[in-house]
């Protein structure tokens, strides 16, 4: 039976930065002893063929669950939590974990083709430590994104890699189209409640109008003989 490639660990068992070349930069495990050729497995092209920019892959392999994310700078993100870690956490974690290499470790990273494992240990180890150590304490997390109050998109990539089946892709659609529909909602919205604000005004004129005719109406019907009736009683008194 194979090893597994992580032993221990707790919510949050490893983070690690890679180069496009798959060469692991930096990296820390949490609580956990992480068999790096088997992250080295993961991240192989045959493996991963490609990691897009901005998307959320996400596969499990017994209690654990990998997760990977590309940027622009075409580096690659890993990080593994338990397998009930929420998703949205990890999605998180990964982000920060991309701001957390600078301009300048990037340009060095960049500028070193030859660039060995681990070398960036010692710059990014620090900072992976706090994050997993942050990430791993789920209340803290959780208080953290309700102050936060934002809804973040997410997309999850799944394809088959190495020995595990992947399954259930998750993905959020972005608030952005939704709230433009609201407003194209609610400006044909007004443009109907202007419209009939419009016709009811042009109805009160019609029956104020009908109503004055009839009133007109009414008195001629009275006064014209009346006054004939008077006119005539006039001319027999004369």
């Amino acid at each position: 039976m194979a090893e597994p490639l992580v032993k221990g660990g707790h919510n949050v068992s490893f983070a690690g930065v890679a180069r496009g070349d798959r060469v692991v930069a930096a990296w820390c495990s949490y609580g956990a002893s992480v068999d790096l050729s088997g992250v080295r497995k993961v991240l192989s092209v045959d493996q991963m063929p490609r990691v897009e920019e901005g998307k959320h892959y996400n596969f499990s392999s017994g209690a654990q669950t990998w997760h990977l994310m590309g940027d622009d700078r075409e580096l690659i993100f890993v990080v593994i939590t338990a397998y009930s870690y929420p998703l949205r956490h990890a999605s998180a974690l990964l982000q920060e974990l991309r701001g957390a290499v600078s301009t300048k470790t990037f340009e060095r990273l960049a500028e070193s083709p030859r660039l060995a494992e681990g070398s960036l240990n010692p710059e990014l180890r620090p900072t992976l430590m706090r994050l997993c150590e942050r990430f791993d304490d789920l209340k803290t997390v959780d208080q953290l994104h309700a102050t936060l109050g934002k809804v973040e998109s997410v997309k999850v990539v799944m394809q088959e890699s190495i020995e595990l089946a992947l399954a259930n892709c998750v993905a959020l659609e972005s608030i952005d189209q939704k709230a433009d529909e609201l407003q194209s909602q609610a400006g044909m919205f007004k443009t109907r409640a202007k419209k009939l604000r419009t016709q009811m005004w042009w109805k009160k004129c019609k029956m104020q109008l009908l109503l004055t005719a009839v009133i007109i109406a009414v008195l001629a019907v009275i006064i014209i003989p009346t006054a004939i009736y008077f006119n005539q009683a006039n001319k027999k008194k004369k």
